[in-house]
């Protein structure tokens, strides 16, 4: 594995340099495939952060890059592979040092969670199972000069797409985002906070949630030790057949939790991988078992206030007044179209629909309504299509990506639910 934050910027470079060249000479197909190939290796070659915002580019930008680029750059969700568990070891010993690292045993050498920043491997503590996420050497110092070179490729990628669009603020956010999650000891403060906050959840006598405890006496910047947590991933509890009552509560578990983190609480763990949730079930109490809270995100009260405002001009019909705001809110650039303006509240009609039970859904939404999915899609495209000037919102990427998260699982889940008690909670939070 390449550590080096210099050695990693010389592949980046190298990398630029066979990408760039060509795609500022050439727009052919077979050019284009050829520069997704290089990218797509090389990411998975240097793991870090390189790959880690090469995935995110993958689903931000899917729209706006050609799409062989995409359709190889999105295999990168499933690249990472496991470090030999000698350089785990070595981690361990450098960050606990010998005495704290004395005190753990059995140590898994196979992972049971593998990423672009670290892995995961399971051992014992003071008689109890725990996690140990360990960060890869080199990470948090290659962010810079990693995100410098992807900035370079991703513009050339839009001068093919003849867009003239800043990347600016979306590829700050990105920094943002790998610089927390690079943070171990930051991320245990989140979680810490997180799991307090979800204790003033009303009880319910359905469905519980459960946040790890950070064992801080293990835990350092670079290597995050929790309590291990038992339960299933949602395709193995799928897989036991449980009944429709019993996914329609999971599936309010899921929904109550967002709409908590974001308009309550303006905390939102972003991360929607389907492997930060497990479900423990004992037969008589169902727990909802949350992980992994390095992307967890703060919002303001003023940020929340702006989205509630967006979504209430849109279900009000206030063309004009939408698209001013959305302007304010920094979504749209004021020089784009009409005809971008009018796909933009297209594709939020779209979003809100399940909202409301005239849109034909008889009160209850049919989360797996595949109609609903492409008419998603189709806006989706239409907007990005139509857009010249306004890259992917930043501030709403990583709370948007949460929510098409939750959106999946519902759909997963099989469920048709009455959600507008989910609206009206929603524009009680607005002053």
């Amino acid at each position: 594995m390449r550590s080096s934050a210099f050695s990693r910027s010389v592949e980046l470079a190298k990398l630029a340099a066979r990408v760039g060249f060509k795609e500022l000479r050439s727009g052919d197909l077979k050019s284009r495939m050829e520069q997704a190939v290089v990218i797509a290796n090389s990411l998975s070659h240097l793991k870090g952060a390189a790959m880690k915002a090469g995935q995110l580019l993958s689903l931000d930008l899917s729209d706006y890059f050609p799409p062989e680029a995409i359709q190889v750059l999105s295999q990168l969700q499933n690249a990472a592979r496991a470090q030999p568990f000698t350089q785990i070891e070595e981690i361990l010993r450098h960050e606990l040092g010998p005495e704290r690292l004395a005190q753990v045993h059995s140590i898994a050498e196979i992972p049971i969670g593998v990423a672009s920043i670290g892995q995961v491997h399971r051992a014992r503590f003071q008689d109890q199972d725990i996690v140990l996420k360990v960060q890869y050497p080199g990470v948090s110092e290659s962010i810079d000069s990693d995100l410098k070179i992807l900035k370079t490729l991703a513009n050339s990628f839009l001068l093919l797409s003849g867009r003239q669009m800043s990347l600016d603020s979306l590829f700050a956010e990105f920094r943002s985002v790998l610089q927390q999650e690079t943070d171990y000891r930051f991320e245990a403060q989140l979680q810490n906070e997180y799991r307090t906050l979800i204790q003033t959840l009303p009880p319910s006598s359905l469905i519980r949630y459960r946040v790890p405890e950070v064992l801080t006496e293990l835990s350092t910047a670079n290597v995050l030790a929790l309590t291990f947590e038992n339960g299933l991933t949602l395709r193995s509890w799928m897989a036991t057949n449980p009944t429709s009552d019993r996914r329609e509560s999971l599936a309010h578990a899921f929904l109550d939790l967002y709409f908590h983190e974001f308009f309550a609480w303006g905390l939102v763990q972003t991360d929607p991988n389907w492997a930060n949730f497990l479900i423990a079930d004992d037969g008589t109490q169902t727990t909802l078992v949350l992980l992994d809270f390095g992307a967890t995100r703060r919002y303001s009260r003023q940020f929340i206030q702006d989205y509630i405002r967006l979504l209430a001009l849109t279900s009000a019909g206030d063309s004009s007044g939408l698209k001013k705001h959305a302007i304010k809110f920094g979504l749209l650039d004021p020089r784009e179209s009409s005809a971008a303006f009018v796909a933009f509240e297209q594709l939020l009609r779209t979003a809100i629909e399940p909202f409301f039970p005239n849109a034909g859904h008889e009160n209850r939404f049919d989360f797996a309504d595949k109609d609903h999915t492409i008419d998603s899609q189709k806006a989706g495209k239409a907007l990005a299509d139509e857009l010249k000037y306004s890259p992917p919102p930043y501030g709403l990427i990583f709370l948007h990506r949460k929510l098409g998260g939750v959106y999946s699982i519902l759909k997963h889940l099989n469920v048709k639910l009455d959600v507008t008690k989910y609206w009206q909670q929603m524009m009680g939070y607005a002053q």
